[in-house]
Order: structure tokens, then C-alpha cells, then sequence
């Protein structure tokens, strides 16, 4: 079967992990901070005639605290450079050397610190806007020489008696606020800016209560306009390319705002990413900000997974319904990329048909990886001293891939009887198309653009090798019923990947499904069963200490990562080129504190208003080895 058959049938297990991450104890993530505009209670709490973000915003830089977060950063940074500088400076001395030292001491910085950010890169322009306690108003006219400007009140000068202490190095005003502390003073490098910025930054941003210790939160315009400054690529003109450029473009019209946050929990840090979407027109919309129940539990599922699992990821899945234009889009665009291959139009039809009844149903989806570090670690390491021989060089590769597990709520036999057609439909299909171009002529449009390609019609995609699936006898450590497939690869070509065969394993566990992917076929069947045995519990990560964050209820999906899962997911080793890479990036991570191995609860929350906006966040809990490790990695 040809790789664009292939990649469908095991479209919902098709991911590569790591080895087990260390552990350290880990609290519940915090709520997502929700900004203005997607709460319909504080949205009501603005005026009616509450000011648009004014043109030529491209973010809004918001600190609660200034003084504790420079101390905090000095905290985490200690050793760095960076926080070399941070001991040496403080936010009083930098805001000194910007305003003057008479304005800043009339500002508390231990409240919200506003920045509008005008334009992007080198040219960039500030607007601050930061509080001013009800105590010093009464006193501005003695310490400034104010005039009255569109509402506000410019400072002109300073009430000093050295000539060198009375000029400014910003043009400033202040905003009276229309209650009690509600007064800011907004300072710009020209009065254009600060006339643009000072009602959105007083009457909308200030009003916003901040719940992070820091949030930067960028226009959905200005992602637009940064996606059209960004190089051009080659264009995908396959059906299924323009379908996913199709989508991306109708999920941006979508896009409000976007925004990145973090909350200061020592010795961790919380990162939020998230996404306001002011409808849900378009189909990656509904995928991605379903509607979805408040107080939903984490699947049991995903604390099935092994212990060992390095990479793992819930969902609670979007519905039928809001995944049915996403859905029928994606099968549309496969279906004529495959036709355009030459593949026969009926064959096609029951392919399609069939494979809908398994992927893109909706529902809870749990999803696991892992590896062998050491194996591969070891492997790589006799590659490079044996003078990159095929053998160590294809026992290398071996020891880079990774086992992976899928668990779906649904039956088995449902899916093992899917499996066996979908594969036996592509046999008769790629049957077809290689007799049609033997025969030249035999179907319309043979060698043509949009006809059967000439050639053997079961290669790969990109002609380096190419698959078979074949069923084979069940391991009998698996549970009856289970079907195992085969993947069997060869190469065409000197730089294609060596031949290796990989296994794929459907096991029934009562009402469950779990799907297992890999080439060390024993190590996939030794997690499997650890997933399906209840009496393996001690295996599963429900036994692992420290992720309680991922017991929390309420949330859409979640899971953990680790950098060495990441970068073993990154690490194919299908070519020397790529073996050299592998071998460089874990390298790499063994020099680390941690060695990339701490692992990062992440919590996923998703609620549609009532007038069809919706928010996604997404929250990360980085512990202190995990931010030891980045740092060391930003260093080199």
C-alpha cells in the first residue's frame, strides 16, 4: 500500500515520543486569566462608548507588579548575564532614566504597569501607562506645570528650581480616571502616539483586573499583518494543501486576539497561551473551542498509559456535529489529491466512506509515546565511532524510534474490522492504478497532470520506498481478538531509510480501544498491556507521584511533555544527515542540569459565550529544573 493509503489508516495514532521524564511534585494549575473581551461580566462593567484599540497596535505589555516581578526574574536568572544586569538595575532606575525622576515618584509600581506597543521589530513604539494613587493628584499642580489637553492634563515641565531638573525626556500626560484610583500617567515619544493610545489604555486596558503576574496580548489585525510580512513559501497546490491553507486563513479571520502570560509560583513559573476567537465560522474554530462541559473528568484512560510515557496528551474531543465541516473538508481533499494520483474514483468512494466511520468522529482521545534514551544514546554513539557503517547506521535509526499508544472509547471490533477493510480496499486500489499504468492508455489521461502517474504504482509518495500491510498472528500476550498488522517498508532508492518493518496492534479492552504503533514490536505489546491489565495499575502513570494538575476537572484536554520527549519525537534518523542531528540535540540535552528530562503538566480550557465568541487557553507549569534547563539551553 502506498504511503498516502498508509498515513489514514493509522491517522489517529501517528505520533513518536521519549523516555520517562523526571517527576517533581506538581500543584494544580491555576485557572486560565481571562481577558476582558471574552467575559460577558466585565465586558458589561465597560462603557458603551468604550474606546476601540487604536490603529497601528501591535500588542499591549501588561506587568502587575514591577518590583516583585524584577525580583522574581533576578531570582530565576541568578548565574546568567542577564541577571547580572537585573542585580545592578531596578525598575525605579530604568523608569528614571526614561520619564525623569520627579514622574516617577509620583507612580506606584506595585500596581499594573501598561505598555501599548506601535509597529513591530527595530521600530517599534512605546506608550506607558502606569497608576497614580488618588493621594498625589492633589498635589500635581505643585510639583508639575500642567496644561489642559483633550481631557488630560500635559505635563509641560517640573516645578524645580535647577533648570537642568524641569525638562522632560517624554512627552506626558496625565489621565484624571473617571473613580477613584483610576488615574494614569501616559508617557510617549510623540504626542500623536499618546493622543492614539491614552483612552484605550484608561478606559479599557486599565479597567482590566490582571490575574498574572505578566500577560502581553496581541490584535488579531496584527497577527494578520504579521502572517503577510512573513517570506513566502512554495505553495502546496495539492487538493489537500489549499484545503488546510483554506482553513488556516478562515480560522485567522476568526482570530480577536491572542495573548501569552506568566504567573511567578517559585521556584515554578506558569505559562498561559491564549486565543479569544470573536466567532466560530470557521471549521478549525469548532474544532479547536468546542463547546465543552465545565466539569468534565480527566479520561481514565490517559492514567492507563505506562509509566514510562513521555509524551502524553487527553482531549475530551469536539463533537460530531463541530467537527462535520472540518470533517468533510479534510476527506474532500484526500480524495481528489488521491484521484489525481490515478487512484480508481469507485475504489476511492468506499475507501473514503469506510475511513469516516473511524476518525473524525468526536469523543474523549488518549494519547501516549515513549522511547529508549539510553538504547539510542548508545547507538548513535557506536555509529559515530564505527565509522558510520550500514549496520550500526540502521541499528542507530531503530533505537531513535518510539513506541506509541491510542486509546478511544469505543469498541474494538468496530475498529478491527475497519482496519482489515481499509487495508484490503487499498491492496484492490493500488492493484488498479499499477495495471492502468502498465496498460499506458489503459485509464484516461495516463502520465498526464491529473491521470495515473506513470511508473510503480506502489511506491511512496516521494519515491524512496515503499509499504506493505499485511495481518499477522496476534502476540498471544494480548488480549483475544486483537489484530495485528504488519508494516513492511523497503527502500528504492540509496537514500531512503533502510527496510524496517513496523507493528500496529488493535486490542480490545471491554468498551475501550487501545491502538499501539511501533517497530520494537515487544516493547509495543509490553505497554499495551500495562494499558488494557488492570492489575498492572502500579505501571501506569495513575501510580506516578506529582500530577495532581492533571486531575483537575473542567478542563478540555491536558497531558505532560519533557524536552527529551520533544526532541526524540524531532529525531527520525532516516538519513546520516539526520543521525548527525539526533546524535548533536541529545547530546546536547545530556549537558543539561536536568537533562531535559523534567516533565510540564499542561491544561487546556475552552468555553463558547454566549454570543458564539469563544476562548481557548492553554496553561504549562515549567518547574525549577525545567526552567534551569531552558535557561542553560538560551545560554549556549
Amino acid at each position: 500500500m502506498t504511503r498516502t493509503l498508509l498515513l489514514p489508516v493509522v491517522l489517529s495514532a501517528a505520533c513518536a515520543g521519549a523516555p520517562a521524564p523526571r517527576r517533581d511534585p506538581v500543584a494544580p494549575l491555576p485557572p486560565a486569566a481571562r481577558s476582558a473581551g471574552a467575559e460577558p461580566a466585565r465586558a458589561a462593567a465597560l462603557p458603551a462608548d468604550a474606546q476601540p484599540a487604536p490603529a497601528g497596535l501591535s500588542s499591549v505589555v501588561r506587568i502587575a507588579d514591577s518590583q516583585r516581578t524584577w525580583g522574581d526574574l533576578t531570582q530565576v536568572l541568578a548565574g546568567t548575564p542577564f541577571g547580572m544586569f537585573l542585580l545592578g538595575a531596578g525598575p525605579e532606575a530604568l523608569l528614571e532614566n526614561a520619564l525623569g525622576p520627579a514622574l516617577v515618584d509620583v507612580v506606584d509600581l506595585a500596581r499594573p504597569l501598561d505598555i501599548a506597543v506601535f509597529g513591530r521589530s527595530k521600530g517599534a513604539r512605546l506608550v506607558a501607562s502606569l497608576s497614580v494613587p488618588e493621594r498625589e493628584m492633589s498635589r500635581l499642580q505643585d510639583r508639575f506645570v500642567l496644561e489642559e489637553h483633550r481631557g488630560m492634563l500635559r505635563v509641560k515641565g517640573v516645578r524645580a528650581e535647577d533648570p537642568e531638573d524641569r525638562a522632560l525626556p517624554r512627552i506626558c500626560a496625565f489621565e484624571p480616571g473617571d473613580r477613584s484610583g483610576s488615574a494614569r500617567l501616559i508617557c510617549a515619544d510623540n504626542m500623536e502616539d499618546l493622543e492614539a493610545a491614552a483612552p484605550y489604555l484608561a478606559q479599557v486596558v486599565g479597567r482590566e483586573p490582571l490575574e498574572v503576574d505578566a500577560r502581553i496580548e496581541v490584535p488579531g489585525r496584527a497577527v494578520i499583518e504579521a502572517i503577510k510580512d512573513m517570506p513566502e513559501e512554495d505553495d502546496d497546490d495539492s487538493h489537500s494543501g489549499k484545503v488546510g491553507q483554506g482553513f488556516a486563513e478562515a480560522f485567522v479571520r476568526d482570530l480577536e486576539s491572542v495573548s501569552v502570560d506568566l504567573t511567578w509560583a517559585s521556584p515554578d513559573i506558569d505559562v498561559g497561551f491564549g486565543m479569544r476567537l470573536a466567532s466560530r465560522r470557521s471549521p478549525l474554530a469548532l474544532a479547536v473551542a468546542p463547546v465543552a462541559a465545565q466539569d468534565a473528568a480527566t479520561p481514565p484512560a490517559f492514567f492507563r498509559l505506562p509509566r514510562d510515557t513521555a509524551l502524553a496528551f487527553y482531549t475530551q474531543g469536539a463533537s460530531r456535529a463541530e467537527l462535520a465541516p472540518l470533517r468533510e473538508a479534510f476527506f474532500q481533499g484526500l480524495r481528489d489529491d488521491m484521484a489525481g494520483e490515478g487512484y480508481d474514483a469507485s475504489g476511492l468512494d468506499r475507501f473514503m466512506d469506510r475511513l469516516k466511520t473511524l476518525t473524525f468522529t468526536g469523543g474523549p482521545l488518549v494519547i501516549g509515546s515513549g522511547g529508549d534514551r539510553a538504547a539510542a544514546e548508545k547507538a548513535l554513539a557506536d555509529y559515530k565511532g564505527g565509522k558510520r557503517a550500514a549496520r550500526s547506521q540502521k541499528a542507530a535509526r531503530r533505537a531513535l524510534q518510539s513506541w506509541f499508544l491510542v486509546a478511544v472509547e469505543e469498541p474494538a471490533q468496530p475498529w478491527i474490522a475497519g482496519v482489515k477493510e481499509l487495508i484490503q480496499i487499498g491492496e484492490e486500489l493500488d492493484r488498479k492504478k499499477a495495471s492502468a499504468t502498465a496498460a499506458g492508455n489503459g485509464a484516461p489521461g495516463a502520465g498526464a497532470p491529473g491521470g495515473p502517474p506513470k511508473g510503480d504504482a506502489s511506491k511512496d509518495d516521494d519515491d524512496k520506498q515503499t509499504t506493505d500491510l499485511v495481518v499477522v498472528r496476534a502476540p498471544a500476550a494480548l488480549p483475544a481478538g486483537t489484530l495485528h498488522v504488519e508494516l513492511r517498508s523497503r527502500p528504492l532508492t540509496k537514500d531512503a531509510p533502510p527496510a524496517h518493518t513496523s507493528h500496529l496492534y488493535v486490542v480490545p479492552a471491554g468498551q475501550r480501544t487501545w491502538i499501539g504503533l511501533g517497530e520494537d514490536g515487544a516493547a509495543v505489546v509490553d505497554r499495551l498491556r500495562i494499558a488494557a491489565d488492570p492489575g498492572r495499575d502500579e505501571r501506569t502513570l495513575g501510580a506516578a507521584p506529582g500530577l495532581e494538575a492533571l486531575r483537575q476537572r473542567g478542563t478540555l484536554a491536558g497531558g505532560l511533555f519533557s524536552l527529551a520527549g520533544w526532541t526524540m519525537l524531532a529525531a527520525s534518523g532516516d538519513s546520516p544527515e539526520a543521525l548527525d542531528e539526533a546524535a548533536e540535540a541529545l547530546g546536547g540535552l545530556a549537558a543539561l542540569p536536568a537533562r531535559g528530562e523534567t516533565a510540564m503538566p499542561l491544561a487546556i480550557t475552552s468555553e463558547v459565550l454566549g454570543s458564539g465568541a469563544a476562548r481557548v487557553d492553554v496553561r504549562v507549569r515549567v518547574p525549577g529544573a525545567g526552567i534551569r534547563d531552558v535557561l542553560a539551553l538560551l545560554m549556549r
